[in-house]
């Protein structure tokens, strides 16, 4: 069974949480037992919003299927070792991927350390457990082909037109992903404000990425040099066409449609869909490369990481 209620995850946390502290909640002063509703919340903050609501739903479903199996409440904490390995492989029998059971193994893990008890996890019967479904259900691993700088060239020669935004809008997202090691989700989250231009380089500012814990944000600087596929110089280009005014909040990159007079964009409260990005990606790169389906979004980060001798022909990355 699978929540999806942002609603229900979020009550059964706070459940979660007086059911393991139910019984010291009622020996606090009354003082202090008014300020315990502030926990869940700092809880929910310890980790990022998705990982939350997966550890909390994979739990959930731990309890829902220990409740079905006669397993009583107050035997979930500390979960037995056993119990926990049966359940573990009840869903390797059940899933086509690994994904379940890390998913679950991780979820029984972080509601452990939440109360403060010691985790089955840490046990290495429930680890072999782990590592056993994964050989058994782990599928071999088809890695995408990285863009290379003639690939790129092949597309940029296929698609510039100096006064078509649409197509601009491509280029541009394609040489700042391969030149800014950006990821699709970084790339479509750029607004004009994140965005400073200088005599010889560009400076992004990325709120928010994979591997920023704590959000403090990072500045991608990429070089201005004399080449086609300059990604400050295309950028610049974008922009203009596109009409973004300077330090608004817009995001850069969002729907376009067609007019009379051309393209113009579309709702730019509203950034592009990862779904939209792949389709644009698909569409540029079809015809140019023997088989699209080799090549991602991800094969531009990867191809700007492993073809960074190239890259500095055109542009300079630096993260600071």
């Amino acid at each position: 069974m699978f929540f999806r209620s942002e609603k229900y995850l979020w009550d059964g946390l706070i459940n979660l949480f007086f059911q393991i502290f139910g019984n010291d909640l009622l020996k606090l002063p009354t003082k202090l037992r008014e300020k315990v509703v502030l926990l869940p919340g700092i809880i929910r903050a310890s980790r990022a919003d998705s990982t939350t609501r997966k550890y909390c739903g994979s739990f959930l479903r731990f309890q829902n299927w220990a409740k079905t199996q006669g397993i009583k409440e107050s035997e979930l904490f500390p979960a037995s070792v056993l119990h926990v390995s049966i359940y573990l492989a009840c869903l390797t029998q059940q899933s086509n991927s690994p994904s379940p059971i890390i998913d679950a193994f991780y979820g029984i893990k972080w509601a452990h350390d939440v109360a403060g008890c010691p985790s089955p996890t840490d046990n290495q019967l429930v680890r072999n457990i782990l590592e056993g479904s994964k050989r058994i259900l782990s599928k071999p691993v088809s890695k995408k082909e990285p863009i290379t700088v003639d690939i790129l060239q092949k597309m940029y020669m296929k698609l510039f037109d100096r006064n078509n935004l649409y197509n601009q809008r491509t280029i541009c997202m394609c040489l700042l992903s391969f030149a800014g090691f950006l990821r699709s989700k970084e790339l479509i989250n750029i607004k004009r404000s994140d965005v400073s231009f200088f005599c010889d380089y560009v400076e992004i500012f990325i709120e928010s990425s994979k591997t920023d814990v704590y959000r403090d944000g990072t500045r991608v600087v990429i070089a201005r040099v004399s080449s086609d596929l300059c990604p400050v110089n295309n950028f610049e280009i974008y922009l203009s066409l596109a009409g973004i005014q300077d330090n608004s909040q817009d995001y850069v990159f969002c729907a376009v449609t067609r007019t009379e007079n051309g393209f113009k964009l579309r709702n730019c409260s509203k950034p592009l869909s990862y779904t939209r990005v792949r389709e644009i990606f698909i569409e540029a790169f079809t015809g140019i490369v023997a088989n699209i389906k080799d090549y991602g979004l991800h094969s531009l980060r990867s191809g700007g990481a492993t073809s960074f001798d190239k890259v500095s022909s055109f542009g300079i990355i630096l993260k600071i």
